[in-house]
């Protein structure tokens, strides 16, 4: 007895079953999106990010890596070969914070602060931007603001021979910096029509049903020698019959 062949892909075959399943691909993929839009936008808190810029001057001095110790928990080797990334790690020391949380008020804490702040150098100036990210936009103004103002007396203070200057206050944010809507929207339209192709390609690749003799002589090593001729009848109305016989045997009208 012959072996069945295997099925080989056929590529073309799979980009039309594909083609003629787009609409399907799209609506599930703008069903995804929706649907994690709608998830992004009722049940993630939005976050608010401001941000102010103070000015950072190089600074030298007999002390700066005993102070670096004991403020970061890194030794002066250990840490990059940047000022910049030093002014960081001073600016999230508890010394720094516990004046800024004296200044707001025992409302707030070191912890709280620190999680919500971040500096960022602008590459190749001695400028650095701090921002802080609250669900309340006045907050993460009134937060960022009084780092800012805190700073450089404290810093100056701690390191001898610094120069630190606030360039810009930050104002009242009124766009979201978390979630991007339009982002969690795309990425869930990509996820559900990638899904679905994949199913689609997959139930395509596994199909077992022989649609034609095209099929068969892929499948089979033998040739088609023949075929069922289609019996289907219509009448004049071009509406299809409902049987060629009755129950008994009997042809029908």
């Amino acid at each position: 007895m012959e072996k069945l062949k295997t099925f080989d892909v056929d590529l073309k075959r799979l980009f039309f079953e594909v083609l003629k399943r787009l609409w399907l691909i799209l609506l599930v993929g703008i069903i995804c999106g929706a649907g994690v839009f709608a998830y992004a936008k009722f049940f993630i808190t939005p976050q608010y990010k401001a941000t102010a810029t103070i000015y950072i001057q190089n600074y030298t001095g007999e002390n700066d890596e005993k102070i670096l110790e004991e403020l970061t928990g890194q030794r002066k080797e250990e840490a990059e070969d940047d000022d910049i990334t030093t002014y960081q790690g001073l600016l999230t020391s508890d010394n720094v914070l516990n004046r800024v949380k004296e200044k707001l008020g025992e409302n707030y804490s070191v912890d709280a602060i620190r999680a919500s702040f971040t500096a960022e150098a602008v590459e190749d100036t001695p400028i650095l931007k701090i921002s802080v990210s609250d669900h309340d936009p006045e907050e993460a103004a009134k937060i960022v603001n009084e780092i800012a103002k805190v700073a450089p007396d404290a810093i100056m203070n701690l390191v001898e021979g610094s120069s630190v200057k606030v360039v810009d206050l930050s104002r009242v944010p009124t766009g979201i910096s978390y979630p991007s809507y339009k982002k969690v929207a795309a990425i869930g339209c990509v996820i559900g029509a990638g899904l679905t192709l994949a199913i689609i390609v997959l139930l395509v690749l596994f199909n077992s049903y022989i649609e034609g003799e095209e099929d068969i002589t892929k499948l089979f090593d033998a040739p088609v020698i023949g075929k069922i001729p289609d019996f289907t009848l219509y009448d004049d109305k071009g509406e299809r019959k409902k049987a060629i016989f009755s129950k008994k045997g009997g042809a029908s009208k």
